[in-house]
């Protein structure tokens, strides 16, 4: 009777690694809020960075899922340099922030592929200093 729940127990356990494989095995999407603030802006311009709610949405495996969570930052930072201009109207200048931005960015802990970044778009309102 001893040897039989022996033998259940460890039955069970080789299901629960191997169901824990499986499901670490998977692909998950999941959808994150952080806040990615622009930095090294101009000295022309007040203020030393800006910093913009986004919301990414990822496509990994579940081991990937879990390490990402498990570090995940609590700022992206995006240089200056990198944002793109698309058009400047009137004292509103509009930047496009690339998936590349986010996806080669140092603040996250593992390589995961973003297929959304919402808002892709911003409009800025850089104020020049006053001389």
């Amino acid at each position: 009777m001893k040897k039989e729940i022996v033998v259940f127990l460890i039955c069970l356990l080789i299901a629960f690694v191997l169901w824990i494989v499986h499901h670490l095995n998977q692909t998950y999407i999941r959808q994150y809020s952080i806040i990615s603030k622009v930095v090294q802006v101009p000295s022309s311009y007040e203020g030393d960075s800006i910093e913009i709610p986004l919301k990414i949405t990822i496509k990994a495996s579940g081991i990937k899922v879990l390490l990402f969570e498990n570090r995940f930052p609590e700022y992206i930072y995006i240089p200056y340099t990198q944002l793109k201009k698309i058009k400047k109207s009137g004292k509103k200048t509009v930047f496009y922030i690339s998936k590349d931005n986010i996806v080669n960015n140092k603040s996250f802990p593992v390589k995961v592929k973003i297929t959304e970044i919402s808002p892709d778009t911003i409009s800025i309102n850089f104020k020049n200093k006053k001389p």
